[in-house]
């Protein structure tokens, strides 16, 4: 009986500890979590976090991945074409984990009707079954603790900031999109070879795309997949993985880099950097495109252009991105 009492005496300080140190790391985080969404705040891929200023519920269609989709899907172009209002999020080498970040800061803020995944980050530093299981672990772990994100803003946040309500004020007029005139024409031999040949999903990312899935799902979120154009970074084995990834699934998948012709994509106009990522040319191709199946095959996706006030700013924001955009 006394063994018994020790026990669980132990166990009931080790339970204390634990809550405690959960108790000090959510509130740290919430301290050092930055009360804007610039980068003058602090904010991680503050151009991926303008949506945090968008008037709550505004945002119908999210595309979410890596540097493909912030230069090849233009929010403005779909906008002014079809009246969807969308934002870009995407981030530089983004990994599935940090996906589910970004996909529930989304859900912080609206209700998007459909979600649309990038599938080149599928594969971002996937070298082989359980390569980045640690890394990707730690990006979902700053997802549930922020302070595990911004730990190394202790140096310059201020007590005041600490304690202040969080005000999301910058805006971000091409709704996430990295515009850019540049042409740097792709010279390269073409990439897109047939093959039966699957590149393999690791472990790790498929158990993050998975869980990215399932909570869109929950929530009531279409899913779609879609690939960017990119000559640096795709191949027909990794389409064949995720047209079987999406076919097992039931989500439809557009991969605009099998005969990029029909859509318009010309190596020698549409490329900032020699075929790694489209222009702003290139993105207005992909976004009309994207956005003729969007009105085909979701009609749950409204034209706002219809409310006055709401179109009153995106039309505002097209008129900046239009000046910018001029290629």
């Amino acid at each position: 009986m006394e063994k018994v009492r020790l026990y669980t005496k132990k166990f009931i300080r080790a339970v204390a500890f634990f809550l405690i140190l959960v108790s000090l790391l959510v509130a740290s985080g919430y301290m050092l979590m930055p009360k804007g969404n610039s980068g003058r705040d602090g904010i991680i891929n503050p151009n991926a976090r303008g949506f945090y200023a968008e008037p709550s519920n505004s945002i119908d269609v999210v595309m979410i991945g890596n540097s493909d989709a912030y230069s090849g899907f233009s929010p403005l172009e779909l906008w002014h074409n079809y009246g969807i209002t969308s934002y870009v999020s995407g981030e530089g080498r983004q990994r599935m984990s940090e996906a589910i970040n970004v996909l529930n800061e989304v859900l912080q803020f609206h209700k998007p009707k459909l979600v649309i995944l990038e599938t080149d980050m599928i594969f971002t530093y996937d070298k082989g079954q359980y390569d980045g299981v640690i890394e990707t672990i730690d990006y979902a772990a700053q997802g549930v603790l922020p302070v595990l994100r911004y730990h190394d803003r202790w140096k310059d946040v201020s007590v005041q900031e600490m304690f202040r309500q969080p005000e999301y004020k910058w805006h971000s007029y091409t709704k996430g999109q990295f515009t850019s005139n540049t042409v740097r024409p792709c010279d390269k031999e073409e990439y897109m070879i047939k093959t039966d040949d699957v590149r393999q999903i690791s472990f790790s990312v498929r158990t993050f795309l998975d869980m990215f899935v399932k909570t869109c799902e929950d929530n009531g979120i279409k899913v779609l997949f879609v690939q960017i154009p990119s000559a640096s970074s795709w191949k027909y084995e990794k389409h064949n993985a995720v047209q079987q990834y999406a076919d097992s699934n039931g989500i439809p998948f557009i991969d605009y880099d099998i005969d990029r012709s029909q859509y318009g994509i010309d190596w020698e106009t549409d490329t900032r950097d020699e075929g790694n990522h489209l222009n702003t040319r290139g993105a207005r191709k992909i976004t009309i495109h994207l956005g003729q199946y969007l009105k085909e095959h979701y009609d749950f996706l409204e034209d706002r252009r219809n409310d006055k006030e709401l179109a009153k700013k995106w039309n505002a924001d097209y008129k900046e991105y239009a000046k910018k955009a001029t290629i």
